[in-house]
């Protein structure tokens, strides 16, 4: 989220699978929250996803959506 935050005050960019709801579905399947409390960054294309990590504190690795992201690219191609 830090690297993202900076990333969009100097470049303009477009979320991809990014924003609230895209957590929400990948952090479904994890149970444990991880204590993210504390290192959770404002999230200024979407407020609503700073909201959801502070309350599951789960992260999400890309690995764990790797066929979201592999799907999203093929329709791209396509």
């Amino acid at each position: 989220m830090h690297i993202a935050t900076v990333l969009g005050r100097g470049v303009p960019w477009r979320p991809c699978r990014y924003g609230a709801a895209d957590y929400e579905v990948a952090a479904a399947g994890v149970s444990e929250p991880q204590g993210l409390a504390a290192a959770i960054a404002q999230t200024p294309w979407d407020p609503v996803l700073a909201a959801a990590l502070t309350r599951r504190e789960v992260r999400v690795e890309e690995e764990s959506v790797l066929d979201d992201l592999l799907s999203d690219l093929e329709k791209r191609v396509h």
